[in-house]
């Protein structure tokens, strides 16, 4: 809409002079107080400035505000005594109510300890046996145990060959040591059948040391220290360490699952100063003292490790060694030393003594003979190529490969091999490997037979099936032939 007037008009409108003049005095002559008031704006008292006490209890009405509610007490949950989520998270279900019972099943004895008829049944394990294995740690939570009504293990070809060995050297009167390498795929029952060695060990009252986890005495989770020296003791090439709290563990498995036999051991050799036993003690209190205090630990393994490995007036019996996972073993671990430089696990003195036992060059043994047994892994290795280069020589070995084969595995060329590990590769002349596979056929079908009376497997079982499972299992892998059974419907 356009305007009625134009812009130059509207600029030719001025205010005069005289009008200005007469509107500042018409606003000087309005009176000077306020309406409705008594007293002159100029008498107004001075406004003081506000205390603190006052600046309290003003308001602010820019700021926000909360509502101020009365805090109820809340009761918080009692907190678990220290250890017990531990024991709750490694905690294992040997049994389950809820599976049916297999009537037919036999119980695992000496007596029937290598029968041939066994290979390919499912036995079970007795109640006194699985306090011992309870007290050794030979059980796991990825093993099953918790699908069946009470722990039973399955009778392979291996089983009955170790049992063979111990049987022989439990009867003869020689001190023989036998080593073992237990290796092979992924879930193919390395550590089951190290459970296994262990049971038939305890049948015939052996002595037995066992190492659940090997990666537990080299990842950093434990207190170390390095190794003092003799006085007049040369220095060594390299600095050891020693572990008192695993040394600890080791005793307090030592002792309660071999202490009927370590209660009738008598003392040969003298104790170290800081341990004090009346006269006539046994073996048994020696553990008790490194399991009761671990500053004392480290001095009750040496001495109790020379009462097995060193001669004298007391008979010893044989003395199984079995370590789980001993990968973690041949490589670096997660501990520093003073330097801040990482320690090769060759470098704690556990270590290097079970090391040392089984692929030593000075070969020794205990004073009356017995067996050690090392179980790689597959679901847990770490990267220890020098390790691998030693099982593929060992199994190039076993099939006839003479070590100037072009076909005899060499390291590989510009890589840099573990020298502590090459050195023990001579040793592992004097060592059987062990190499697990799948199942056989008879074997497989029996332990698919012990899922369906248990009535996790609801199929039909005929040799069609036992076929098809096996192929899905990749040729009869325990671990993985365990899946399948505990899951296929009909």
């Amino acid at each position: 809409m356009s305007l009625a007037i134009c812009t130059d008009c509207l600029s030719r409108f001025r205010i005069s002079t005289n009008t200005l003049s007469r509107s500042v005095k018409a606003a000087s002559l309005l009176p000077q107080t306020a309406s409705f008031h008594t007293s002159p704006i100029q008498n107004a008292n001075v406004v003081k400035a506000k205390s603190a006490a006052s600046k309290q209890h003003t308001l602010k009405f820019r700021g926000s505000q909360s509502a101020r509610l009365k805090k109820k007490v809340r009761e918080r949950p009692k907190v678990p005594p220290v250890g017990e989520r531990r024991a709750q998270r490694r905690r294992i279900v040997l049994s389950n109510t809820n599976a049916l019972e297999v009537g037919d099943m036999e119980t695992w004895g000496k007596e029937k300890m290598t029968h041939p008829q066994l290979v390919g049944q499912v036995v079970a394990l007795d109640g006194e046996l699985l306090d011992q294995l309870r007290d050794a740690k030979a059980f796991k939570r990825t093993q099953n145990w918790s699908l069946f009504r009470r722990p039973a293990t399955l009778i392979r070809n291996e089983t009955i060959a170790i049992g063979k060995e111990i049987e022989a050297l439990s009867s003869s009167q020689d001190q023989k040591m036998i080593k073992h390498l237990v290796a092979g795929e992924t879930h193919s029952g390395k550590s089951i059948l190290m459970l296994q060695t262990m049971c038939m060990a305890f049948m015939n009252d052996w002595l037995v040391l066992s190492v659940p986890e090997a990666q537990d005495l080299m990842n950093n989770t434990s207190s170390y220290g390095p190794l003092r020296q003799k006085e007049g003791a040369p220095p060594p090439d390299e600095q050891h360490f020693i572990q008192p709290h695993l040394a600890q563990a080791l005793l307090e498995r030592a002792l309660y699952s071999n202490e009927s036999v370590l209660s009738a051991l008598k003392i040969n050799h003298e104790l170290p100063k800081n341990i004090q036993l009346k006269q006539g003690s046994t073996l048994k209190d020696l553990l008790k003292v490194g399991v009761d205090d671990h500053t004392k630990a480290w001095r009750a393994w040496q001495a109790f490790w020379r009462e097995l490995t060193e001669p004298g007036m007391n008979p010893r019996p044989r003395v199984l060694l079995a370590a789980d996972s001993v990968d973690h073993w041949m490589g670096p671990s997660k501990y520093f030393d003073a330097e801040h430089k990482v320690i090769h696990s060759q470098q704690f003195v556990l270590i290097r003594t079970f090391t040392d036992l089984i692929f030593g060059k000075q070969n020794p043994s205990f004073t009356n003979g017995g067996m050690v047994m090392f179980c790689s892994t597959g679901s847990n290795s770490p990267a220890c190529p020098t390790f691998k280069l030693l099982i593929s020589q060992m199994r190039a070995k076993a099939r006839g490969i003479e070590a100037t084969s072009p076909k005899f595995p060499l390291p590989v060329p510009f890589s840099k091999p573990d020298l502590r590990i090459l050195d023990l590769i001579p040793g592992s002349d004097n060592v059987g490997l062990v190499d697990l596979n799948g199942l056989s056929i008879p074997e497989s079908k029996g332990y698919l037979e012990y899922f369906a009376k248990s009535g996790l497997l609801q199929a039909r079982l005929d040799d069609a099936k036992i076929a098809e499972l096996r192929s899905f299992s990749a040729g009869g892998i325990v671990g993985e032939l365990a899946k399948y059974g505990s899951r296929v419907r009909a």
